[in-house]
């Protein structure tokens, strides 16, 4: 906002501003009537009217005859400070009025610099070049209605091969799986990690754990096989496992874990996030969500990544035929993003000689439907191994598909195999555990889990 003839001041720890820059610029309309016992200022923008004296702290507010907005504003509003003329120009608090007009107000001490954002209106303005990235986004969850709960099931394994040219190459290999059912009240499931013992040993051989740090993993395992878990939306956490029964030595032991304070500190209003709310999310109110109001910096840093998410996923880098949208990004891509961090020519032809490939495709159909490739492989450095990664991922409304497969050359190779199938159901997540179930506060319940 450029203040012509008239700078902003802190007054009585308020920041105060020049009324009518700060409205204009808002897109509203300012009106000054002087009269015998006052004079009053009146502005119209959005749909309402606003008005009030000089000296007093009492707005009144009144929609205009073009409203259209469905909820209605209070009609009188308090000002924290009353407004007061000076040098000719009419100063209001800051925060009242961008409050009253819908805007978060932030002040950073640093740079003296109030912050208004109007998140809904910077995230659609964002979004405007993500058109075909937020359609995948729609497209990721099946359309529920009023009542239903989402129910999906995963299955995957992975497997991991160590060559050894003398005594043979050895695969270790794990299963997983997982369901969950989940809705805007809580969220309940199981998962499993099969483990084989010899995966466990490799993982100790290779990070060189010792006996006692491997018997902490191997109950974290042992948890891992059968975890139920319970999350409520007000911050309520139950988990069971066979490995508590029989730490306590009793059936149906759960912990309890009651989060509501450490999420109420960290400004979230519960733990489940609302269904609703993640279908609608997209790639400008993610960013959004992440803006300060506090920090100059910080909100450069946001606006910096969402104009390189821009130079990578805009929509102008799609080519679209027959319906389908795709996009290719290849190495030059990669670096040219260098190119505007400032490094020099002759360190990105370095950098691009260690890759003899890299490849992201992604195909968007006129659903949101995605199919996404990865294809990298580098040349081997010193004392760094040749590497290739190969990925393919297939994402639907029903049904989330990935394989990956990774080779580390003379050293060993991965595979990562996934399938989430998901739908609506009438079912309902548990909310607490079952009738007769033994809770463990996970502060208090020591003494009852000590073998």
């Amino acid at each position: 906002v450029k203040f012509p003839d008239a700078a902003p001041e802190v007054t009585g720890g308020r920041t105060m501003v020049p009324v009518r820059a700060l409205v204009e610029t808002l897109g509203g309309e300012v009106e000054y009537q002087a009269g015998a016992e006052g004079d009053t200022i009146r502005f119209v923008i959005d749909g309402y009217a606003y008005e009030f004296a000089t000296g007093s702290t009492t707005v009144k507010v009144s929609p205009t005859a073009d409203n259209d907005k469905d909820t209605p504003k209070p009609e009188d509003i308090e000002m924290d400070c009353a407004p007061y003329i000076k040098g000719g120009r009419t100063y209001v608090p800051i925060r009242f009025i961008s409050e009253a007009l819908g805007y978060d107000v932030g002040w950073d001490a640093y740079y003296e610099t109030a912050i208004l954002l109007d998140r809904e209106a910077l995230a659609d303005k964002i979004d405007e070049k993500f058109t075909i990235l937020n359609k995948v986004q729609a497209n990721r969850l099946p359309e529920l209605t009023e009542g239903q709960s989402l129910q999906a099931e995963a299955k995957g394994k992975v497997s991991v091969t160590v060559f050894d040219t003398l005594n043979g190459s050895k695969t270790y290999s794990a299963d997983l799986a997982a369901k969950q059912l989940m809705n805007d009240e809580a969220a309940s499931g199981s998962m499993s990690v099969d483990m084989s013992g010899a995966f466990l040993d490799l993982l100790m051989e290779q990070t060189g754990m010792d006996e006692e740090a491997g018997e902490a993993v191997q109950l974290v395992v042992d948890l891992l096989k059968d975890l139920e878990y319970i999350l409520g939306a007000d911050g309520k956490m139950f988990f069971h496992a066979d490995a508590l029964d029989r730490l306590a030595d009793k059936e149906n032991v759960w912990l309890g874990v009651d989060a509501s304070e450490a999420l109420a500190e960290m400004g979230q209003a519960g733990l489940v996030v609302s269904l609703a709310d993640a279908s609608e999310l997209t790639i400008g109110s993610t960013l959004v969500q992440m803006m300060p109001c506090e920090s100059v910096s910080e909100w450069s840093s946001v606006m910096e990544m969402a104009d390189l998410l821009d130079s990578l996923y805009g929509d102008d880098k799609f080519t679209t035929s027959g319906g389908v949208s795709t996009l290719t990004i290849g190495v030059d891509d990669l670096f040219d993003l260098y190119k505007d961090m400032g490094l020099s020519e002759d360190d990105i032809a370095e950098a691009k000689a260690v890759f003899k490939e890299y490849e992201i495709t992604m195909k968007v159909d006129a659903k949101g439907g995605a199919d996404v490739v990865v294809k990298m492989e580098t040349a081997a450095q010193a004392g760094v191994p040749a590497i290739k990664l190969d990925m393919s991922a297939q994402q639907s409304a029903e049904k989330v598909t990935m394989t990956v497969s990774g080779h580390i050359a003379n050293l060993g190779e991965m595979k990562l195999e996934a399938t989430q199938t998901q739908k609506a159901t009438s079912d309902k997540p548990m909310s607490e555990p079952p009738a007769g179930s033994t809770i463990v506060d996970v502060d208090n319940g020591a003494e009852l889990l000590e073998p």
